[in-house]
């Protein structure tokens, strides 16, 4: 390794333990339906939210969230209008991300259940996180990202980032999304050829079964929080195909009620 390169981890390093020795300073708390608390903290220049105490996301490690628009908006920039929904603001990480790859007429609609995180990223980090929600090209769907979901919506791309993974819910609501249902109305929101993308901590092989059977095309790919360094989380990527083949999974039939 060259003289440079250590210095380098060696200043990243002493910043790190600097960084830990610091107390977190928490900017704001609200109380979300089920009396959970959802709180905002600094520590240094960096940002955090929890959920009940438990880290939601950082500021820090922005590198899965980046590249789940990176996966899912594959091939967009040949599209002329494309559209994208993205279900989780977080910091806004993937809707930055998802801007990049878009051409200049993109759309990216952004649904966020908790209305306290759209005000922290317009009033309280301000900067760029505030940028993000000001550019023409995003709208803001305030509420359940299933509210967004429709036959009728032709998303080019859908990336979800609003759970831990398929089975680690941070709300049981959420819980829908990864089920036949769910998996179903998420394909028919999908334009012929589009892409589901989905952020999890973990690999998890009975999602993909899950995708296959609802009719989307399954992949995961990996991907590091930092780099080439941190955590190494999951993409989960579905693509609705363009020429469905015969007898491809459809959208499961309605239970008929008994009178």
């Amino acid at each position: 390794m060259s003289l440079v390169g250590l210095c380098g981890l060696l200043l990243a390093g002493g910043r790190d333990r600097n960084l830990s020795m610091q107390a977190f300073e928490t900017l704001d708390e609200v109380k979300l339906p089920d009396g959970r608390p959802l709180t905002l903290h600094r520590r240094g220049d960096d940002f955090w939210i929890h959920l009940d105490g438990a880290e939601l996301m950082s500021s820090r490690a922005p590198g899965t969230e980046q590249a789940l628009a990176t996966y899912g908006c594959a091939g967009l920039e040949k599209v002329a209008r494309p559209r994208v929904l993205v279900g989780g603001l977080g910091f806004g990480f993937t809707v930055r991300a998802a801007l990049e790859a878009l051409p200049p007429r993109g759309e990216v609609v952004v649904a966020e259940k908790f209305s306290a995180v759209v005000d922290w990223n317009r009033e309280v980090l301000g900067g760029l996180y505030a940028k993000t929600l000001a550019n023409r090209r995003v709208k803001v769907a305030l509420g359940d990202v299933r509210r967004c979901l429709a036959p009728d919506a032709a998303f080019d791309a859908i990336l979800l980032d609003v759970d831990n993974g398929p089975s680690a819910w941070c709300l049981r609501s959420n819980g829908w999304l990864y089920r036949p249902p769910g998996l179903a109305a998420l394909f028919e929101s999908l334009c012929p050829g589009g892409t589901l993308a989905v952020w999890s901590a973990f690999e998890d092989r009975t999602f993909l079964r899950e995708l296959r059977r609802a009719g989307f095309e399954a992949s995961s790919k990996g991907a590091r929080s930092r780099g080439f360094k941190g955590t190494r989380d999951i993409i989960f990527l579905g693509q609705r195909p363009k020429n469905p083949r015969r007898g491809a999974a459809r959208r499961p039939p309605r239970r008929r009620s008994r009178r």
